[in-house]
């Protein structure tokens, strides 16, 4: 070969395939671009992307340059080896690792350009020289770069700029897509001697600077795992100390392109994420993500990266043991953030729903607390629900243990073994079915005694002797939530001592109260006739009644903390200061007045639903 002459050696298939077919796309050419300058060591790389009127793209380093013999027997030999060769995995300086391994990425420029011109300058002489793909493919052997400039002399510092022009490509530049690839592919962005930085159309002011987070730019980290793992994730691994990064744990879902964990040696890509075998069918897994880093790969002394370095070859002894150990890391940590995201998500729900469900798990009977935890567990790790139905089905398993219809049917729940997500909502629709069946049975009955009320109301009934015993026996006439009616007559006989109510008519001067406790509420009810008109004077003492049934009950620990007046009339007075003071105890949650007839129709109203709901479940049913 002549030493004027700049000489390519190569089968035009082989160009084709590793270049064209290989790097078909601008993230891949722009890596190694900057893998080159990295390994030149190159402080600063500048990446000017133009699409204004002709497309180009040129990449320009402060790296150590290469000279006229340089350019022939390093850059423009293919398949060098430059490790093998220099029996060295160091750069030039000693400074860095070499990212740079086959010799073959420099065809990569070819699978998105025509024409590629190199110019670069070392120990004060520059050369410049081109390359034509359509040129390369005429050749037969061996293809001869137009030199442009040979040793010319110059005072600029070393470095090496490469332009690509006669690009294959319709649309525009996205610089922060390729800022964004170039942070996938690399973990050498934030070293401190080496900055990266994209311009758009000589846009200087708005340059992006690459830095390793970019990749992770759009993830909300919630809980993250590093490495080397302290646990011991179940598989021991003789490398497990030397391997370096990241696990995340995101509160959304990650992008598929980054669901998985990438491995990196030397600062370079060599696989791309993935679970490494482990089954990762489990929505949890989507919100996995992350990077380690695996150098020790690079002094094997087989090389176990794939060409394209999109993987390495799990085939091989060594990294058969690495795949193994990151499987078992891997079912660690799902199992980890499982764990870490119940707590959290037991402490949100629990919130959202105002029930502490530990405590209330705990208050059960020990069998009805298992049975409780493992519904309620199911729930929790029932994947793809919303919180907010967790929430609302978590309430409704705590609501429905006060049946023994549904502590039953919870019974039968705990035989079945995987409780899926599908399973578990089919299972509830059941229940649902279930209870609609019961309540409709109740309302239905409850319909006949709404009409014998309706009967005492048309003949103005007398309170005691009539009403009150209905009341007694059918207390979810006045409020829903008294279900059974317990008559606490030390409190109708402390309102009996203390209101004499000489100032009432005689016909209405008659002590007419019911006292009933459900739950931390105590009910105080004053029934008078069908016929009675309430008026202010009325609700004011039906006030002071609540008020001082309210102090006793301050001085008990053990009595309920709330305390409601129920006042039940015939009629309500028209007048303004009656209807403001009935909206203001009203809103208070103090005194509520109720007529007759407003009883007698929101009971039908309330078990209507009942018939309702029930049979709208049971047409599909049908």
């Amino acid at each position: 070969m002549e030493e004027n002459k700049l000489v390519m050696k190569f089968d035009p298939h082989t160009i084709e395939h590793l270049g064209i077919q290989m790097y078909y796309t601008l993230p891949p050419v722009i890596a190694e671009l900057v893998s080159n300058s990295y390994d030149a060591d190159a402080s600063k790389v500048q990446i000017y992307l133009n699409d204004i009127n002709t497309k180009s793209i040129i990449v320009k380093d402060d790296g150590h340059g290469m000279t006229f013999e340089d350019i022939n027997d390093k850059f423009l030999k293919i398949g060098r080896n430059r490790r093998n060769q220099t029996n060295s995995q160091k750069s030039e300086s000693g400074k860095r690792y070499v990212i740079g391994k086959k010799g073959i990425g420099k065809l990569s420029f070819f699978g998105i350009a025509s024409n590629i011109e190199v110019e670069t300058v070392k120990n004060k002489k520059r050369n410049i020289f081109s390359l034509n793909w359509n040129q390369l493919l005429e050749a037969k052997e061996n293809y001869e770069p137009e030199i442009i400039l040979r040793d010319t002399i110059t005072t600029d510092a070393n470095g090496t700029t490469i332009t690509l022009t006669q690009i294959r490509r319709k649309t525009a530049f996205d610089s922060y897509n390729i800022a964004y690839n170039l942070a996938k592919t690399f973990t050498v962005f934030d070293e401190s001697g080496f900055k990266t930085e994209i311009i758009h159309n000589s846009d200087i002011e708005n340059k992006i600077k690459v830095k390793n987070k970019l990749k992770y730019d759009n993830i909300e980290t919630e809980f993250e795992w590093n490495f080397p793992l302290s646990e011991n994730v179940g598989f021991e691994y003789e490398y497990a100390h030397k391997i370096t990064g990241k696990v995340i744990s995101c509160k959304s879902t990650v992008p598929s392109k980054m669901n998985g964990i990438t491995l990196f040696s030397r600062g370079k890509l060599v696989n791309e994420p993935e679970f490494y075998n482990e089954k990762a069918s489990s929505f949890g897994y989507a919100y996995l993500t992350g990077w380690l880093n695996i150098d020790f790969i690079d002094e094997w002394s087989k090389d176990v990266i794939s060409t394209n370095r999109k993987s390495l070859n799990w085939e091989d002894e060594e990294t058969s043991k690495l795949k193994i150990y990151l499987s078992f890391a891997v079912k660690y940590i799902y199992k980890k953030q499982r764990e870490e995201k119940k707590k959290k998500q037991v402490e949100l729900i629990s919130k959202i729903a105002n029930i502490n469900i530990e405590i209330w798990q705990q208050s059960l009977p020990k069998h009805e607390g298992k049975l409780a935890k493992k519904l309620v567990d199911s729930i929790l790790s029932s994947e793809g629900i919303p919180t907010s139905k967790q929430a609302e089905l978590v309430k409704f398993v705590k609501d429905s243990f006060q049946f023994e219809s549904f502590k039953n049917f919870a019974r039968d729940l705990n035989d079945v073994e995987d409780l899926d997500t599908g399973r578990l909502l089919e299972l509830f629709r059941e229940w649902e079915f279930i209870e609609s069946r019961e309540m409709y049975k109740l309302a239905t009955g409850r319909i006949e005694t709404i009409k014998t009320f309706e009967k005492l109301i048309f003949k103005n009934a007398l309170e005691v002797t009539e009403i009150h015993p209905f009341f007694e026996k059918f207390p979810w006439i006045l409020d829903p939530r008294i279900n059974m009616f317990r008559h606490e007559a030390q409190y109708v006989k402390l309102l009996e001592e203390n209101y004499l109510e000489t100032d009432i008519e005689p016909i209405n001067r008659r002590i007419d109260f019911l006292c009933t406790s459900v739950s931390n509420h105590r009910f105080v009810i004053e029934i008078k006739r069908p016929n009675h008109k309430i008026t202010k004077k009325d609700i004011e003492q039906a006030k002071d009644y609540r008020s001082f049934i309210s102090d006793r009950c301050n001085t008990d620990p053990q009595s309920p903390n709330k305390v409601v007046a129920y006042l039940v009339g015939g009629f309500i007075s028209d007048d303004r200061l009656t209807r403001g003071e009935i909206d203001t105890q009203q809103q208070v949650d103090q005194v509520y007045v109720k007529t007759f007839n407003q009883l007698l129709s929101d009971a039908k109203n309330y078990h209507l639903e009942f018939i309702e709901r029930y049979e709208a479940l049971e047409k599909p049913n049908a």
